[in-house]
């Protein structure tokens, strides 16, 4: 699951194991808490995982933010949309699978 935050001005990874949700340590980084970076409300952005087994990227309005390596997850999973406490969030254009 990948989150743009607002109010913390960040984007972060995590894995939902057993309903216990944890974030992704960073490929050539050890701790911290994903990437900080502006998310501007009121404004479309563009956020995207691609991933091989593995290996997931994180794209964040076109632009590579980071890479993490996580082998926990091994059989398919499952695909939704989140938004937390009082945010206010539009999704348009949700892709699943391969794209050209």
């Amino acid at each position: 699951m990948v989150r743009a935050n607002a109010l913390e001005d960040n984007v972060v990874l995590y894995k939902t194991v057993n309903g216990a949700r944890s974030p992704l340590d960073i490929v050539g980084r050890k701790g911290g808490y994903g990437v900080d970076v502006s998310v501007p409300a009121n404004q479309w952005l563009g956020l995207r995982v691609e991933f091989s087994g593995s290996r997931f990227r994180v794209l964040y309005d076109g632009k590579q933010l980071f890479e993490v390596e996580d082998s926990t997850l091994s059989n398919a999973g499952k695909v939704g949309l989140w938004t937390k406490a009082d945010s206010v969030t539009l999704f348009d254009e949700v892709i699943y699978g391969e794209t050209e």
